[in-house]
């Protein structure tokens, strides 16, 4: 699985929240009751700790971060910064799929 599949439908989708569960309730991405997440909590749902790193980076690229700001930023900026464009009020659930799905994340 992929996190655009994860991702399948708005209904899947949440801002200001890692994870949510049927109610709006925030939660962890691992919680059992979520039934929602954000790009970041696709991501650390899907992809192994491992590959969590490079996975953000594939991300990042497709939002046009260059290789040399790549190279600039810890694991916890890459994380802040898809936070920020996930929860951003002008980011739609079509333009966060369409991103991931360009990405093949």
């Amino acid at each position: 699985m992929k996190a655009h599949e994860l991702l399948s439908s708005p209904k899947a989708w949440c801002q200001e929240s890692p994870a949510e569960d049927p109610r709006g309730n925030k939660l962890q991405v691992f919680d059992a009751r979520a039934v929602k997440w954000c790009a970041l909590g696709a991501i650390q749902k899907v992809y192994s700790p491992s590959q969590w790193g490079e996975t953000m980076d594939r991300l990042l690229r497709a939002l046009s971060v260059s290789e040399q700001g790549l190279a600039q930023m810890t694991k916890s900026d890459k994380a802040c910064c898809l936070m920020e464009w996930n929860d951003d009020c002008r980011s739609s659930f079509q333009e966060i799929r369409e991103i991931l799905l360009s990405a093949d994340i």
